[in-house]
C-alpha cells in the first residue's frame, strides 16, 4: 500500500466509520501522535496504547469532530493532508472550524508519525470555555 493509501485508510476508519481500533491498526507499534500542547489532549503519544488514550480524550472533548481534506500531497514516505477541521465542544456546545494540515510519515506500510498542525488552537480553547 502506498503511504497516501495508508493515511486515507486511517482517516476512513476514524472519521467515516468511528472505528478507533481500525485507525490504530494503521500505526506502527512505535508510532507517534504529536498534538498541540495547548489542547486538553496535547502532548507526544508513542505506541498504540498511548495513541488510543489520546484519541479517547479527543472523543471525550468533542460531541462532534471532523476533518475534511481538500488536498493530499506526498513525497516519498511523507503525506500531507490539508483541509478543514470542525469541532463542537462537548462541555459548551460551541462549534469552531478552521484549516488543518496533518503531516504523516508512513514507513513499512504503517504510520510512524502523525502531526496535526492546527490553524487556530486558540479557537478550540475558547470554545471549550
Amino acid at each position: 500500500m502506498e503511504p497516501i493509501d495508508v493515511v486515507k485508510s486511517a482517516y476512513d476508519a476514524i472519521l467515516s466509520k468511528g472505528d478507533l481500533e481500525g485507525f490504530l491498526a494503521c500505526f506502527a507499534d512505535d508510532g507517534v501522535l504529536l498534538e498541540a500542547d495547548s489542547l486538553p489532549y496535547g502532548g507526544r503519544f508513542t505506541g498504540r496504547d498511548a495513541i488510543r488514550g489520546a484519541m479517547l480524550k479527543v472523543i471525550d472533548t468533542y460531541s462532534a469532530f471532523s476533518f475534511t481534506p481538500d488536498v493530499f500531497t506526498t513525497s516519498g514516505e511523507w503525506v500531507i493532508a490539508y483541509g478543514t477541521f470542525s469541532v463542537t465542544a462537548r462541555t459548551t456546545g460551541k462549534s469552531v472550524s478552521f484549516p488543518l494540515a496533518e503531516v504523516s510519515q508512513v514507513v513499512g506500510g504503517k504510520i510512524k508519525l502523525i502531526h496535526p498542525v492546527y490553524g487556530d488552537t486558540a479557537a478550540i480553547v475558547e470554545a471549550l470555555r
